[in-house]
C-alpha cells in the first residue's frame, strides 16, 4: 500500500539530512567569524573547532555570566531568600481555581440536590475561607512584609 511513498519519505529525509548538514558544517570550513587566524580549512580538527564557534559563540563580556529572569537584571546578593508572600498568593490562586472548577457540575445540579449536599458544600467553601482568612491573620497577603 505504501510501497511508492516509502522511498519518498527516505529521500526526503536523506535531504532534510543533508541540508542541515551542509548548512552547519559549510560555515564550519570557511573563515571563522570569531577567530580570524583560521582560513579556509578541509582538517577535521579545524572543521570541529569551527563548528563548535559557530554553536556557541564565545562571550565578548561578562554580561553573560550574570543571572538573567525574565527580562529584569537582577539586583542583590547571592544567597538571600525570596519572600513566601508570592508562594502563597499564588497558592491561593490555584486554590480557588480548583474550587470554582469543583463547584460547577455542583451548581448544574442545584436544584435536585437536598440540604445534606448544600451543607457539605457550604463546609467545602469554609476551607478555603479559612484559609484566605489565616492568610491575612499571618500578613502574607500584604504586598511587602
Amino acid at each position: 500500500m505504501l510501497d511508492g511513498y516509502i522511498p519518498l519519505l527516505i529521500t526526503l529525509v536523506l535531504i532534510i539530512l543533508g541540508m542541515i548538514a551542509t548548512f552547519s558544517v559549510l560555515p564550519s570550513i570557511g573563515e571563522s567569524r570569531y577567530r580570524k587566524d583560521r582560513k579556509i580549512s578541509f582538517r577535521p580538527r579545524d572543521v570541529i573547532a569551527n563548528l563548535h564557534l559557530e554553536r556557541s559563540p564565545p562571550a565578548q563580556n561578562g554580561a553573560y555570566l550574570e543571572p538573567y529572569e525574565s527580562g529584569e537584571v537582577a539586583k542583590g546578593e547571592i544567597g538571600k531568600f525570596v519572600t513566601v508572600q508570592y508562594y502563597v498568593v499564588i497558592l491561593l490562586f490555584i486554590l480557588f481555581d480548583v474550587d470554582m472548577v469543583l463547584l460547577f457540575p455542583w451548581a448544574m445540579d442545584f436544584a435536585k440536590l437536598g440540604v445534606i449536599p448544600f451543607i457539605e458544600t457550604l463546609v467545602f467553601l469554609a476551607m478555603p475561607l479559612f484559609v484566605v482568612y489565616y492568610a491575612f491573620k499571618e500578613g502574607y497577603m500584604r504586598w511587602q512584609r
